[in-house]
């Protein structure tokens, strides 16, 4: 049991560490098909609710704002505060490398790995971080590719690096990259 909770506390404080009023600034690009300039954007953390845990983020990672939590069980993400809203585990505290588990925002449902630790660059150093690849479970229409990703979550900062890549039209496909830039 306290293995447990210590789990928990580390999640908690090392790759969720959300405070009221914090900040995160992401570089931001598209690369592929449809490249875009980067672009520097950042996310906030707008409000916490301790009973529930959920803390509010503005700006964060493609969500004009989302709810986020860390429990003994990992990261939980939900796109609304309301009772009852979707809620999906981006960071399974349970998982070893190669495990899998799935979960579903509206209609679709994803699939997560967890590959293991990486060494990620942020700015000049490099650091530790867990990958976490992520797929749609099936393909929107005949002949293209499900929406896939990979989310970088470094101990005592977040996730450090995310992107997600989305098929265009069967022959192309773009691919949103955000890097965290070093505080």
């Amino acid at each position: 049991m306290n293995a447990i909770l210590l789990l928990a506390a580390l999640l908690q404080d090392s790759y969720l560490p959300l405070k009221d009023g914090d900040h995160w600034t992401y570089v931001v690009q598209d690369v592929g098909a449809e490249a875009t300039p980067a672009a520097e954007v950042v996310a906030q953390v707008v409000s916490s609710d301790a009973a529930e845990g959920w803390t509010q983020v503005s700006n964060y990672l493609g969500y004009r704002s989302c709810w986020l939590r860390s429990s003994g069980t990992g990261v939980d993400l939900k796109l609304d505060a309301k009772e009852g809203a979707a809620v999906i585990t981006i960071l399974k505290a349970s998982a070893k490398t190669g495990e899998t588990w799935t979960g579903s925002l509206g209609k679709e449902t994803l699939t997560f790995t967890l590959r293991g630790e990486e060494q990620v660059e942020q700015g000049d150093v490099r650091v530790k971080a867990l990958h976490v690849e992520f797929s749609a479970s099936a393909d929107k229409h005949a002949g293209h590719q499900p929406t896939k990703g990979d989310v970088w979550f470094a101990p005592g900062i977040g996730i450090v690096r995310a992107q997600v890549t989305t098929d265009l039209d069967c022959h192309t496909s773009t691919t949103k990259v955000y890097s965290l830039k070093p505080q």
